[in-house]
């Protein structure tokens, strides 16, 4: 075991600059901001693995300097002071596959941890991951150098899967002088291979090159139904996976300005978007990539887009300060530039005032807040024939309470409030205008300025409710994930909360209002349309009724009996 020992700590060596300052005999980090300890044991063939480095990562966005600890002789860690809420844990050992939690979409398993809970027996095995080597070629037999190698992972029906690897070497996803490429660390699974570009849903259609190579698959087709899988085992090398490329495209501009639609004056800093059309006429999504700014006489410019077919216009986001497209433009790029397009948008000219209050409580610090709150509207559109709705700006309430969202558009509007991070606990009770119920929106018509409207808003002190899932008679069905759902009973809210149940089987519902509940459970499958109707019925007929109304809550089951007939329940 030596020399297993010696190459896992070479393996992770690149990481220690980046690790929390281990405690003792360097097996044990502590995070420093609660009361909680998560530990367990990392094994590689049934051994254990020394030395290697795992992860604590907290399951919020943003989070940074996630700590670190080393395995020690016996291949245990452990972790101090965590603070409640959900993480994932990992071994990171490049070359070495961790488990994947595929219900959550990250590296490792996933726990909910509550405040001074001591979590153990956090054990898992790493394995070998399998490579994928091969070499990229042109028509003409010539290396195809620093071109990115792409894996897609599916299981058996052929749909995708989510898959994750750990190392800092992200350069072996690209070729080298040779065109030769080797994607080590991969866990078990089915793999396609392809290398270049090609319009998809979600991908991005705007490049930074003037040329690429459309995407071709292993073994050198560009259908993917025509794409042969590489299978990957522990520890196995696929080799020879040479791809062919066609000769590169040329890139494609599309340029033009935005002007008013009435006046015909230019507009300034507008969103424009591209949407991909396939040949039979639909929508491939929008990219987050596939946009620019209009300048400040009006002109845009779209470099580096993909030959083919597109829709062009304005969309209604909140950032385009209430313009939207009053048309759609369909440009054909296939063989060349298209230029001088212009973009007609008009700007909403109705608004709506009124106040902002707060219920629930009389504390003069809460209220001295009024003015921190922000109210926005998102209007469905009367005519969607270009369009469906437009957010509005947020905007700031006033001392008073008062505010005005102007620049909205003809349709129906319903009004959103949010508020500071440190004034959690506030929810929307009720929308009104002038006394009467108005939760369903409220009806603009162009130009229209709606006045008497009240936002009220509801304060209460957040409440935390955890529980688990518990399965009985029968094994846990394979290849799902599940959440628990929270559906509120003594109010006519159609808010639902959704927890994710982590792999002790616990959950945990943050941020509640005191009040009535129904919990329930709703499975899903890893992968689609893998989904056994008896599994969802059975589950998901699972309810129990819970109050929440204190700070003491107590934790409480959901048992899911799978012996049970239907005519059982």
């Amino acid at each position: 075991m030596s020399k297993l020992r010696l190459a896992l700590g070479m393996l992770v060596l690149p990481l220690a600059f980046h690790s929390i300052q281990a405690q003792g005999a360097a097996q044990s980090a502590e995070a420093k901001n609660g009361t909680a300890t998560v530990s367990g044991r990392i094994t590689l063939k049934g051994e254990p693995a020394r030395d290697v480095t795992v992860i604590l990562q907290a399951q919020i966005p943003g989070a940074l300097n996630s700590p670190r600890a080393r395995t020690d002789e016996s291949g245990r860690f452990n972790f101090t002071g965590v603070a409640a809420g959900r993480y994932s844990v990992s071994a990171l050992a490049p070359g070495y596959a961790s488990p994947e939690d595929t219900s959550l979409g990250v590296l490792g398993k996933t726990l909910n941890i509550a405040e001074g809970e001591k979590v153990d027996n956090v054990d898992f095995e790493i394995r070998r991951g399998g490579v994928i080597a091969g070499r990229v070629k042109d028509s003409q037999g010539r290396p195809v150098i620093e071109e990115t190698i792409t894996l897609s992972k599916r299981d058996r029906n052929n749909q995708p899967q989510n898959y994750f690897t750990y190392s800092p070497n992200f350069d072996m996803y690209r070729t080298d002088d040779r065109g030769v490429y080797r994607i080590y660390g991969l866990p078990k699974g089915r793999y396609l291979v392809s290398v270049g570009i090609a319009q998809a849903p979600g991908v991005d259609n705007m490049t930074s090159s003037r040329a690429f190579y459309p995407r071709v698959f292993y073994p050198n087709s560009t259908s993917e139904s025509e794409a042969k899988a590489i299978e990957v085992s522990e520890g196995s090398e696929a080799t020879d996976v040479d791809i062919t490329v066609s000769d590169p495209k040329q890139t494609r501009d599309i340029s033009g300005r935005v002007v008013d639609a009435g006046t015909v004056k230019p507009v300034p800093d507008l969103e424009v978007d591209i949407l991909a059309i396939s040949s039979d006429g639909r929508g491939m999504g929008i990219s987050s990539g596939d946009k620019v700014q209009s300048e400040s006489d009006g002109a845009f410019r779209m470099p580096g887009v993909m030959p083919g077919k597109y829709q062009l216009f304005v969309p209604g986001r909140e950032e385009n300060r209430g313009y939207v497209g009053d048309e759609l433009k369909i440009i054909d790029i296939s063989e060349a530039d298209a230029t001088g397009i212009e973009l007609k948008v008009r700007q909403g000219t109705a608004s709506i005032s009124g106040g902002v209050v707060i219920e629930g409580t009389n504390d003069p610090k809460v209220l001295a807040k009024l003015s921190q709150i922000n109210v926005k509207a998102d209007v469905d559109l009367a005519d969607q024939s270009v369009w469906g709705s437009v957010g509005s700006l947020p905007v700031d309430v006033n001392a008073d309470g008062s505010f005005r969202i102007s620049d909205l558009q003809a349709g129906k509007a319903k009004i959103e409030a949010s508020a500071p991070p440190d004034m959690r606990g506030i929810t929307v009770a009720r929308i009104e205008r002038n006394g009467t119920p108005a939760h369903e929106g409220i009806e603009l018509a162009a130009g229209e300025h709606v006045n008497g409207v009240r936002v009220v808003l509801h304060y209460y002190v957040e409440l935390t409710l955890r529980g688990a899932m518990k399965v009985v008679g029968g094994a846990m069905p394979a290849g799902y994930g599940f959440y628990a759902t929270a559906r509120r009973t003594d109010q006519n809210v159609q808010y639902l909360w959704l927890a994710l149940i982590d792999e002790r089987g616990q959950f945990v519902f943050e941020n509640m209002a005191p009040g009535a509940y129904e919990i329930g459970i709703d499975p899903f499958p890893h992968s689609f349309p893998h989904f056994v109707e008896e599994i969802r019925q059975r589950f998901s007929s699972v309810k129990q009724k819970v109050v929440v109304g204190g700070d003491n809550q107590q934790p409480f089951t959901l048992v899911v009996d799978l012996s049970r007939k239907e005519a059982d329940k």
